[in-house]
Formats: C-alpha cells, sequence, structure tokens
C-alpha cells in the first residue's frame, strides 16, 4: 500500500509532466498523454498507467477541457479511463489492446484519410464528425467506438468491442438499479 508521500510525490510528478505536455504539444497534449496511458494499459504496467491517469487529469483540468473523441482510438482510451476509475483493471487491459489494435488500423489508412474517393469516413472521424456528449456510462462510450469501427468497416475491433459493450452495459445497469435502491431509502 502506497504512503501518502507516495501518492503526494505522484500527484506532483502527473502535474509536473502536464505542465510540460501542454507547454510543448499545447492542445495536443491529451493525445500524447493518451497515448502513453494506452501504452501503459497494454504493457500491464499498474505504476505507468495510474501516472498517466493522473497525468490526463491533470492536462483535462488545466489544458483543453473538451475531450477529443473523434478518432476510435481516442474513444477506447476514454472507455481506458473509466473502467480504471470503476477499478475494472481486467476490461481496462483487454480494452488497451483494442485501443493498440485501433490504433494501428488508423496509422495503416492515414494515407486514405484525404482520398474523396474512398467509400469509407476517414479514420479521424471526419471533418464535420459531431463530438459526442460527455457520459458517465461506460456502455455508452463503447457503442460510439463500436458505431465507429462498424462504419469504418474494421469488423475484426467491432467484434472485440461487442462482448465488452454488453458486459458494460449490464454493469451500467446493475450500479443504476443500486442507485436506485440507496435513493428510495
Amino acid at each position: 500500500m502506497p504512503g501518502n508521500g507516495d501518492l503526494v510525490h505522484l500527484e506532483k510528478e502527473a502535474s509536473d509532466l502536464a505542465e510540460a505536455l501542454i507547454a510543448k504539444y499545447g492542445a495536443s497534449a491529451q493525445n500524447v498523454a493518451a497515448k502513453a496511458l494506452a501504452e501503459a494499459v497494454t504493457a500491464n504496467d499498474l505504476a505507468e498507467y495510474k501516472k498517466w491517469l493522473a497525468v490526463r487529469h491533470h492536462v483535462l483540468e488545466k489544458g483543453d477541457t473538451a475531450r477529443y473523441t473523434r478518432r476510435l482510438s481516442d474513444k477506447l482510451v476514454w472507455a481506458i479511463e473509466q473502467a480504471l476509475e470503476l477499478d475494472l483493471p481486467q476490461l481496462a487491459t483487454v480494452l488497451g489492446v483494442i485501443a493498440t489494435e485501433a490504433k494501428k488500423k488508423e496509422e495503416e489508412n492515414s494515407a486514405d484519410i484525404r482520398n474523396p474517393a474512398g467509400k469509407r469516413p476517414p479514420a479521424d472521424g471526419g471533418v464535420n464528425m459531431d463530438t459526442p456528449e460527455y457520459t458517465r456510462r461506460l456502455s455508452d462510450k463503447l457503442i460510439w467506438a463500436l458505431e465507429q469501427s462498424l462504419d469504418q468497416g474494421l469488423l475484426d475491433i467491432a467484434t472485440m468491442l461487442k462482448p465488452l459493450y454488453e458486459v458494460a452495459s449490464e454493469g451500467d445497469a446493475a450500479r443504476a438499479a443500486t442507485y436506485r435502491e440507496r435513493a428510495n431509502f
């Protein structure tokens, strides 16, 4: 169990790193931190993903407050972040693997983004893509990612996301029922 000094040190390190990222990358600092978070989750490095989760929170507090969720991999990192907040590290790890795969597909398709002859929407969601409204439910984040993967023809990613969405929606329903029960007392 980390001591109070360790937590203070982690917060200070995360805050300093967030400020450095904002200074260096500006509005893209959130994406840099998201990439590092996804890599830490994929590597199953608990200390690193706790650090990068704290860095992302500081970047969101100090920098641009609008979450950038146009890319599929960004939506998945957002879901990873919430899975960690809900103390679901196994789900976060699986989502990390899927986010890495989605990122790889986005990089492979990056040459096609500007190609107007392409039939699929670009990997970044397109210029006029509506940013989804912020939600606290993990299942909403996963359904947006699932829909986008289907829209882009990424059936292998959609296949991996579907059972995770089903589990998350059951968990969201159970948490809502518990909340309603507590509210009645």
